[in-house]
């Protein structure tokens, strides 16, 4: 009888284990009006969630539904993609994220490193993706700094704080700057662990 539980145990072990490593494509959905994501069709909330290793890959992939024109200056303004906050800060304190804002002009998604160091936001465009095409990115903790991978463009952003141990809170898509979201927006982000 003890061989069996132990072999019941195993195998259960051997089962969730598997689970973990499954990547399935998650759907952020910013209702119109509103500035937060949620989970689409989850009854589940995002809750919270932290980083469990140095570095946050992801793959990202923009619908039709980003296609925004706000006919005023917030056009450009930088919505939030994914990232975390840093070494027991609050994200407006020390964080780092994707940004994203859609380009009427050119009909692609422009790609932003989001920075906060110390209170001070900093960002600057890192590239530019097509609607409904998946692109691999990552943020790294490298000692005192980030950095990002976007396809084959690499920008190093120096932390605002640093720490060997710490609370990294994940950060999910948000809309806006002053804006909120004229139309539901769904993101599509599969993380992978390492």
């Amino acid at each position: 009888m003890k061989k069996l539980i132990a072999l019941i145990v195993l195998a259960a072990s051997f089962y969730s284990c598997s689970d973990l490593y499954d990547i399935k494509e998650t759907v952020y959905l910013i209702k119109e009006g509103k500035h937060e994501s949620s989970i689409e069709n989850s009854a589940n909330p995002k809750g919270l969630r932290t980083l469990k290793s140095e570095t946050l890959n992801l793959t990202v992939r923009f619908d039709e539904s980003v296609r925004y024109n706000l006919g005023n200056k917030n056009q450009q303004d930088i919505n939030k993609l994914f990232g975390f906050a840093d070494c027991n800060s609050l994200h407006h304190e020390n964080s780092a994220r994707f940004g994203w804002n859609y380009n009427p002009e050119t009909d692609q998604v422009d790609i932003f490193t989001y920075v906060y160091q110390k209170k001070k936001r900093l960002y600057q465009q890192i590239g530019s993706m097509e609607i409904g095409t998946a692109v691999d990115m990552s943020i790294s903790l490298e000692d005192h700094q980030y950095r990002f991978l976007f396809e084959d463009q690499s920008v190093v952003v120096e932390r605002g704080a640093a720490c060997d141990t710490g609370v990294y809170y994940l950060l999910y898509p948000y809309f806006g700057g002053d804006e909120v979201a004229p139309q539901d927006i769904r993101l599509y982000i599969t993380e992978h662990l390492n």
